[in-house]
């Protein structure tokens, strides 16, 4: 019995339930440490759920930052999962990504980050570039347009924000928007280029040092080639000297 207490032990994550601003029901997984003024919202690809991040979230959690994971809507727990969703299901899950912003902010979260894989990707963009408690976004394989969610727009929106994208190279669409968005970008950039390493989520499995980028990236440790600490930088402490990454490294500061 003992491993499977350690088990259940080991995330602290709960399940909450929160509405858009459409009305629409959400269900999420949420860790609020009290006293946290940091936190991070999560956005899943298309076809999984929160429990995607789980595991990052609960590194963070532990060192004291806010997290929110919504299953977004046709997903999970969500109201309309497992319905065919319309293209205006789709535009509509910025509202979920708001929803959980509101959701941290309402719990005294004053610097808010974003890490999407895929369309969460894009989806943290569109937030963000409407929502300037955003001060810094972690793209897991965006791309272009995704659903009628789009990227070219919202990242000049963006602004001179932080900005981390990570793609790998067997994942050709993504990998060519990745590159543009790169090259676009205005503030402090980072672009983690991996080989073999899938599409979204997946790449949290198959790179050891991924997650540990993330951290760095999201506790405003992580040094950029033009020996910059990424700003704003959450309370957490980690040695950036340990970010171990396998990738390609494309890092510039506009």
């Amino acid at each position: 019995m003992l491993p499977v207490l350690l088990l259940g032990a080991a995330l602290a994550a709960t399940d909450a339930s929160f509405k858009a601003s459409d009305g629409v029901q959400l269900h999420a997984r949420v860790d609020v440490p009290k006293g946290s003024t940091k936190g991070v919202v999560f956005l899943h690809m298309l076809g999984r759920d929160a429990t995607d991040f789980d595991s990052l979230a609960d590194k963070l959690a532990k060192g004291g930052m806010a997290t929110v994971a919504p299953d977004l809507r046709g997903h999970g727990r969500s109201a309309k999962a497992g319905q065919e969703l319309s293209e205006l299901d789709y535009l509509a899950m910025v509202l979920d990504g708001k929803a959980a912003v509101k959701y941290l902010r309402d719990r005294g979260v004053t610097e808010l980050s974003c890490v999407g894989a895929s369309i969460g990707a894009n989806l943290c963009l569109t937030v963000a570039a409407e929502e300037p408690a955003l001060g810094n976004v972690v793209m897991l394989s965006p791309s272009l347009n995704t659903k009628g969610i789009q990227t070219p727009g919202p990242l000049k929106a963006f602004g001179n924000r932080p900005l981390l994208i990570v793609a790998a190279e067997d994942d050709a669409t993504s990998m060519k928007a990745s590159t543009l968005l790169h090259e676009k970008a205005l503030g402090q950039v980072h672009y983690e280029l991996y080989p073999q390493a899938g599409h979204g989520t997946r790449m949290l499995n198959r790179v050891g040092a991924l997650e540990g980028l993330i951290q760095s990236w999201l506790l405003g440790t992580y040094q950029l080639s033009s020996g910059e600490v990424v700003v704003p930088k959450p309370g957490m402490q980690v040695d950036a000297s340990t970010i171990q990454t396998e990738g390609q490294k494309l890092s510039s500061h506009e």
